[in-house]
């Protein structure tokens, strides 16, 4: 399938209008185009990300246990308790 640059233009404004959005919502509507990402010019959005990848912003599937490994350290410290009582 042929793609003009009509269809390039479209994907591009599509992912610009959502990151957009995503701004709009995150800081109330009010200061969006002064912001870090946008700095006065929304097409800076067609490219790369538009959150924070720092520790503290971040969550990561390996940064919680699972939850069998939840399930084990419950167990273990219930077991732990039980031999306790006794």
């Amino acid at each position: 399938m042929q793609r003009d640059r009509a269809y390039y233009r479209m994907v591009r404004s599509r992912a610009i209008q959502k990151k957009l959005g995503i701004l709009k919502r995150l800081d109330g509507g009010t200061e969006w185009p002064n912001c870090g990402w946008v700095r006065g010019r929304p097409g800076r959005l067609s490219k790369g990300k538009i959150h924070c990848s720092c520790r503290m912003c971040r969550t990561k599937s390996y940064d919680y246990l699972s939850h069998s490994d939840e399930k084990k350290k419950t167990d273990a410290w219930q077991q732990i308790e039980d031999y306790r009582k006794q």
